[in-house]
Order: C-alpha cells, then structure tokens, then sequence
C-alpha cells in the first residue's frame, strides 16, 4: 500500500517537477570525467614557538616607599637651603645698610657729642668752682709751667680768688727758678677757678672758657677718643 498523497482535489497544491536538467545525448554517452589529481603534501613546516618570558620580579613597594620619601626630603632641603641664603643675603644688605647709615649719623652729630661733652664739663667745673677749694691754685701753677721763664709775671684772677691766690704766690716764686715777683690783678669778668698770665715774654690765657674751647678742638682732633658704637654695642 502506497504512502504518497495525491492533493488533485487541493487548490493550494503546486506539483514540482523533479528533472533538474535535461542532458545532451552526447554528453550522456561519454565516460565519466576522472577525478582531478592533487598535488602530494610536502613536509609540514614547523614554526618555532618563542620561550615563554620569565616572570617580573616583584616590585619592593617599601624600597620604593622609601626611595620616593628620600627624594622628597632631599628635594625640601634643598628648597629650605636656597629660601634660607636668599634671606640670608637680604638681612645681610638690610645689616649694611643700617650699618652704614649709623655711621653717617654718628659722623653727623660728633659736632654734637663733642657739644654735649663740653656742656657737661662747664657744669662740673662750675659746680666744683662753687666749692671751696683752691682750684686758683692749681691753674696758677699749670699756667707757669706753660709759660716762658721771666722774673715777674702779671696774673688777673676774679676778685673772689684773690686771697688765695696771693697766699700761694709764694711757694710758686720758690718753685720757678728765676721767678722774683707775681702781681696779681682782678677782672670780675674772669670765671673764678681761671686766670690770665702775662710777661714780657709770653701771655698764657688759663681762664676757663679758654680751656673748655681748647678741650673741645682737642676733641675734633681726635676722633678715635670719642665712644665706638661698634665696641659699645659689641660690649652691650
């Protein structure tokens, strides 16, 4: 019994026909086409396979920590190292520059030191004047000694050192060789504890105005004698 279906009756049945091509009958005489030959296989190629890369080593992450720390430090300090002598030569200019104004000031104002000293010594010669003592007799005795030798000698002296002055003439003739006289005279002009001396020969001015002035150019001549700031300050 047959399987296959026959669908006549089906309108949606469409018969395939089953020839593909139909064949020449030339060509359904000759023999079959022998199959095409192939080239025999050569030698398989091998191609070398690389050997396998070693491993890394592993990485010393504290080598590195502290390499990296290292670095930074020596980074810093050298940071710190030029800041520092960049202040370094800044407070050095500010230095001489102070330095150097200092001393144009002290240069400036030696006319006023030298004033000060001077002030300060007319008010102790004065308040040692205003003591009774016998000063008069001590710059008589300077006053020969700088004068020329002669056998009299004409002294001026303020009226109130007179008396002292007549009582101590003696022991000064007895002392000066050659000296036979000294006349005193008076000037209340004259502060008291100076004199003037006059002879033949010389004049000596020993009043003390004359003294303070010759105190103050001895000043002027002689810078070095003033106070040096940098030994004060040194000192200090």
């Amino acid at each position: 019994m047959s399987s296959s279906r026959v669908f006549k009756t089906d309108p949606a049945f469409t018969p395939t026909p089953l020839v593909q091509r139909v064949l020449d009958p030339a060509e359904a005489a000759a023999p079959p086409r022998p199959p095409a030959e192939t080239a025999p296989a050569g030698p398989a190629v091998t191609t070398p396979v690389p050997p396998a890369a070693e491993p890394a080593p592993p990485v010393d992450l504290e080598a590195v920590r502290a390499e990296a720390y290292n670095q930074a430090r020596a980074d810093l300090a050298a940071q710190w190292e030029t800041e520092f002598q960049q202040v370094m030569g800044t407070f050095a200019d500010a230095c001489q520059k102070i330095d150097s104004q200092r001393r144009n000031l002290v240069e400036h104002s030696r006319g006023d030191i030298i004033n000060l000293i001077i002030s300060l010594t007319r008010k102790i010669v004065g308040e040692e004047l205003a003591t009774p003592r016998n000063v008069i007799a001590a710059t008589l005795q300077r006053a020969l000694e700088q004068a020329i030798d002669s056998e009299e000698y004409y002294v001026t002296v303020h009226p109130d050192d007179l008396a002292v002055a007549e009582a101590k003439a003696p022991e000064l003739i007895a002392a000066v060789r050659g000296l036979e006289r000294i006349v005193f005279k008076t000037d209340p002009t004259l502060t008291r504890g100076g004199c003037l001396l006059e002879s033949a020969t010389c004049s000596v001015d020993a009043t003390v105005e004359t003294q303070l002035d010759s105190l103050r150019e001895f000043f002027g001549e002689q810078p070095t004698l003033l106070p040096d700031l940098d030994q004060a300050s040194d000192q200090a």
